[in-house]
């Protein structure tokens, strides 16, 4: 188990009775509560940083792909995607 470390903070006083409900119905200390509100926060966190760089990256590809076809000219962009999705999904 961690080691747990005490630390004090500042509440507001009705932000304080809702923890103190949910920790109730929750069956857990308010300092649980409040470590797992932390974790959650911080998950959520991650997991939109993590939505956002592949959000950029596919941009990123798209914005290569429409600067060589523009170079190339006419090529069979939509078979040669469908291919390679294909062969991704094969390969997993």
């Amino acid at each position: 188990m961690p080691v747990k470390r005490r630390v004090n903070i500042t509440i507001d006083a009705e932000t304080l009775r809702i923890a103190d409900r949910v920790a109730r119905r929750k069956k857990m200390s308010r300092s649980e509560l409040i470590r797992t509100a932390i974790r959650q926060t911080a998950g959520a966190q991650v997991r939109q940083d993590e939505t956002e760089l592949r959000r950029k990256r596919q941009e990123e590809a798209v914005e290569t792909m429409d600067r060589l076809a523009r170079k190339a000219g006419k090529w069979p962009a939509i078979e040669i995607l469908r291919e390679w999705r294909y062969r991704s999904e094969r390969e997993q």
